[in-house]
């Protein structure tokens, strides 16, 4: 009998540790990814706190993205610097060289590929709905603007 009572209530801690296994303090993130009035698709989009893990997701077809943290859904709540790359790239063969060089193209414009230079932030909210995050990206790939 005190087995049952132990097994049950073993059951039952294991189940409600699993809704919030991350620790971390998480809200949904959603948004949309335009460069010059169009959509791009498969951008890489980072989400970087002062401190604590970042949030990554990637772009689809119509430029939409969610948000994972640690293999979590969502981002961490407060303020968050952010970056939007989209690069292809290839590897070069120089003849005599021992090892090949690679090029990457960039189809949005570099300083949007660090949080440091991108000048795009945003601010994760616990509110449910308030996460939404349009980035209207402008400028000339190869400007560095």
């Amino acid at each position: 009998m005190i087995f049952r009572w132990f097994g049950r209530s073993l059951v039952l801690c294991i189940v409600a540790a699993g809704c919030n296994r991350s620790g971390l303090n998480l809200a949904y993130v959603e948004g949309v990814v335009t460069y010059n009035g169009q959509p791009v698709e498969h951008a890489g989009v980072l989400f970087k706190p002062e401190t604590g893990p970042f949030a990554m997701g990637t772009t689809d077809a119509d430029g939409k993205f969610t948000l994972i943290t640690a293999n979590h859904p969502g981002a961490l709540i407060g303020e968050h610097r952010v970056s939007i790359s989209k690069t292809q790239t290839t590897p070069t063969t120089i003849p005599g060289a021992r090892f090949p060089r690679y090029d990457i193209k960039h189809f949005v414009p570099e300083k949007y590929a660090s949080p440091a230079t991108s000048e795009l932030t945003a601010t994760v909210s616990r509110s449910k709905g308030e996460n939404h995050f349009e980035f209207k990206l402008t400028g000339k790939v190869g400007s560095g603007s």
